[in-house]
């Protein structure tokens, strides 16, 4: 196995991710630069490995609890 191999095994791109978490792309990468979770690779290029995409879903869970507990939530709007 080369290494090209090992890094698209292992980093995988936004575009990979973000069907499996329910989002856009776009959305995705906007979430890694506010929140800080994701790998950058050269040239500031934004990838995510396992971990960082579990940590991602702990992320929208919490943000998801977050906004229920707000005293103006509106679980129709």
């Amino acid at each position: 196995m080369s290494v090209e191999e090992v890094v698209e095994a292992f980093f995988r791109t936004p575009e990979e991710v973000a069907p499996e978490l329910g989002l856009k792309p776009t959305t995705l990468r906007r979430l890694c630069r506010e929140t800080g979770i994701c790998t950058r690779l050269e040239r500031g290029r934004i990838t995510l490995t396992e971990d960082d995409k579990q940590r991602m879903i702990a992320h929208l869970i919490e943000a998801k609890k977050e906004a229920a507990k707000a005293e103006d939530y509106d679980p129709f709007a």
